[in-house]
């Protein structure tokens, strides 16, 4: 298929999936530009784990591999699909599903801000879903796969900035007894620091490389540095020309504006939630205020309404409440 004709199918495939014409044109101009697609985007990262090209399926393989420290002779994603509801910002969770070694089963995910909820609890409740979903009705309990829970996180989720030995970059959670001794390791939240701090435990420097290059592969300093680590280097070939053909698609670059446009807007529609319940409280005072002056006989509704900022008709509103008339 010639270029031209790939990137009519592109657009073709583009619309059908939500996307206006000014967006569309945005992600053409950033894909004429040469510019570099954040791999730190959910929709990004994704598509770079779930496409159906071998090069995507490798860098599941290599990925899962470096992540749970096992072999991985065959992996595949089981919701590789981005519906219209991830272009209206309906959908909130773009993690990869993944099924690999005779049914064990992970579930990866970019988690970039703290939030307002509870992490810690929000990823024990992923790892217990997916872990009771992996036993077969009927099957015996000591036949359940192990499965991971994967969380590539971008903010300190422990509290250890500033503390003796500082953030780390791993940290595994999995059942134990209270004298220590492990419980069950069927069941393990794996958390992956990517801004990769601290020393880098052994074995896990390839992970370490993964993360590096999730977060920072727009940079051309930090792709020169992974490149000279020879015993990553068929890793590294593998995620540089998976990541370079997704950031020249321009269906990668609508989601990624169309998100960007979503987190805005959302952020946005807090603040301003935020401002009207402060807006609210302080009407809510200046109406205690007025109340309280118009028991006491303190001032005309006109000026109680100077003071309190509050409309003249409020002020004879509450005037006529009967709490206020009884007093």
């Amino acid at each position: 298929m010639t270029t031209k004709r790939k990137r009519k199918a592109q657009q073709k495939k583009a619309r059908k999936q939500g996307f206006s014409r000014v967006l569309l044109a945005q992600a053409a101009e950033m894909v004429a530009r040469g510019e570099r697609l954040p791999l730190k985007d959910d929709v990004a990262f994704k598509m770079f784990l779930s496409g159906p090209e071998p090069e995507s399926q490798a860098c599941l393989r290599y990925f899962l591999s470096a992540m749970t420290g096992r072999e991985v002779t065959a992996a595949k994603v089981t919701n590789p699909e981005l519906t219209p509801e991830f272009v209206k910002g309906k959908m909130s969770r773009l993690d990869v599903n993944c099924e690999f070694n005779d049914g064990q089963k992970a579930d990866i995910e970019l988690q970039l801000t703290r939030a307002d909820d509870d992490q810690k609890l929000r990823a024990l409740f992923y790892a217990c879903r997916l872990c009771a979903g992996s036993l077969r009705r009927g099957r015996p309990y000591e036949s359940m796969p192990s499965v991971y829970q994967i969380f590539l996180i971008d903010f300190d989720l422990f509290g250890e900035e500033g503390k003796a030995g500082g953030r780390k970059f791993f940290h595994r959670a999995m059942m134990r007894l209270d004298d220590g001794a492990v419980l069950s390791d069927r069941m393990q939240i794996l958390f992956f620091d990517l801004k990769v701090p601290g020393q880098i435990g052994e074995g896990l420097q390839r992970a370490a490389n993964w993360c590096k290059f999730i977060s920072g592969c727009e940079k051309p300093e930090v792709l020169e540095a992974l490149g000279r680590d020879e015993g990553w280097k068929e890793e590294y070939m593998m995620a540089l020309k998976t990541y370079m053909k997704i950031a020249a698609e321009e269906r990668a670059w609508a989601y990624h504006l169309s998100t960007d446009r979503a987190e805005a807007d959302y952020w946005n529609g807090i603040r301003l939630a935020k401002r009207a319940a402060r807006e609210e409280g302080r009407k809510d005072e200046r109406k205690k205020t007025a109340r309280n002056m118009l028991a006491m006989g303190l001032g005309t509704p006109e000026q109680i309404a100077l003071i309190t900022g509050l409309p003249v008709e409020d002020i004879r509103a509450l005037a006529a409440e009967p709490a206020v008339q009884g007093t």
